[in-house]
């Protein structure tokens, strides 16, 4: 399952994120993917979107191992991770 953020505040993927692991553990998904952008379109800020997953999938319980997929599917600007078994 994928989550698309872009056009989104720090705040308002944080929000977005968290109903989307909920939903994907409550379905029994075990990978998802992040699609957050490289922030070439951030206007007058370091880009934020990629940070804020990161620092989301690490304060996440849930969530487990993480990466980037290759370049035909969003490289960098994409973030993988596996949902734990609870």
């Amino acid at each position: 399952s994928v989550l698309d953020l872009h056009g989104l505040t720090r705040d308002e993927s944080w929000v977005r994120m968290n109903s989307f692991v909920e939903d994907s553990v409550r379905r029994g998904f075990k990978k998802i993917m992040f699609i957050h952008g490289k922030g070439l379109h951030s206007h007058g800020t370091d880009p934020v979107l990629g940070q804020a997953v990161r620092l989301f999938i690490e304060q996440d319980k849930r969530l487990g191992t993480s990466g980037h997929p290759d370049k035909n599917n969003g490289g960098t600007g994409a973030t993988w991770v596996l949902i734990k078994d609870v």
